[in-house]
């Protein structure tokens, strides 16, 4: 029985280990191949003058991601990335199926298969402001609850940047128990409240 147990801590140690370096070198987990294709047809720097602030949320369960943009004097802006032709689960079995034909294939050429449909729509600040009002009471530390995901669940990117400093989450949910579940709980209302 302490033998089993022992193997055990070192198997969990071990990973615990590779996912801590994962984070630390600030990259995404290589084993995480849904989430290289996405950083591929969803772009991160989308903006050619200044901005006061910029979000980014990243949504796997649909495959979206949105971008906000709050410029100097109140004027705002919302990007929408949608996949065209890919609904569900099509993104994942494309990548399996292509994996499957070659194991060493290059993240851009899974996402040279895909196409990306590009809505740019300006918000009126003040619809906005409440929303941001509500991210502002967030509060959770940069040391996030530790907790083993067995089940499928989504995965939620959440980028927020001043121009100065940046801030990115990888997270999973959606849950309601731990501090970082307020963050994805707030990327899913403002989803429903402004992805129209």
């Amino acid at each position: 029985m302490s033998f089993r147990r022992s193997v055990m801590r070192a198997l969990c140690f071990c990973l615990l280990s590779t996912v801590t370096a994962i984070a630390q070198t600030g990259g995404r987990n290589p084993l995480d191949i849904r989430g290289q294709v996405l950083d591929q047809l969803f772009p991160l720097d989308v903006t050619s003058k200044p901005y006061y602030v910029k979000l980014v949320l990243r949504f796997s369960d649909s495959d979206t991601q949105l971008v906000v943009l709050v410029y100097p004097g109140g004027e705002s802006e919302l990007i929408s990335y949608t996949l065209r032709g890919v609904s569900g689960d099509g993104l994942s079995q494309l990548i399996s199926k292509l994996i499957a034909e070659n194991p060493n294939l290059p993240y851009r050429e899974i996402a040279a298969k895909v196409k990306v449909s590009t809505t740019r729509s300006p918000i009126e600040y003040k619809a906005l402001s409440h929303a941001l009002d509500e991210l502002k009471a967030i509060r959770i530390s940069p040391f996030l609850t530790t907790r083993v995901v067995c089940d499928e669940v989504s995965q939620y990117d959440f980028w927020f940047d001043t121009g100065e400093e940046s801030v990115h989450y990888t997270l999973y949910g959606p849950f309601k128990e731990d501090p970082q579940d307020l963050i994805v709980q707030w990327m899913i209302k403002f989803r429903a409240r402004f992805s129209k």
